[in-house]
């Protein structure tokens, strides 16, 4: 089953002394597509000025093409989940009712 996330993408510092990454904040998840085309998704430990931390991963910003912050929305997947289960309930008692021997 997946959550119902969505990417917010972050601009990149642009050679400014420190970066300044407002949107990005200690706890967040996120999914940093490097220049050589490899996709890390972490949940951010640490913010260094020239690089972002997460556990056994630090890329550096210079090393980023894409940077997006992962927001889960608990609610929407909550509701998900809710449903899918009352559609199992409902679909075993309906089911019971054309075959009630078992």
């Amino acid at each position: 089953m997946t959550s119902c996330t969505t990417l917010q993408n972050v601009p990149l510092p642009s050679g400014e002394t420190p970066p300044s990454l407002p949107a990005v904040k200690v706890g967040d998840y996120v999914v940093v597509t490097t220049k050589a085309m490899k996709k890390e998704k972490f949940a951010v430990t640490a913010i260094e000025s020239d690089a972002l931390v997460g556990d056994d991963v630090r890329i550096a910003y210079s090393d980023m093409s894409k940077l997006d912050i992962e927001h889960i929305h608990k609610g929407a997947t909550t509701a998900l989940v809710v449903a899918i289960a009352a559609l199992v309930y409902i679909g075993y008692g309906v089911s019971h009712l054309f075959d009630p021997e078992e």
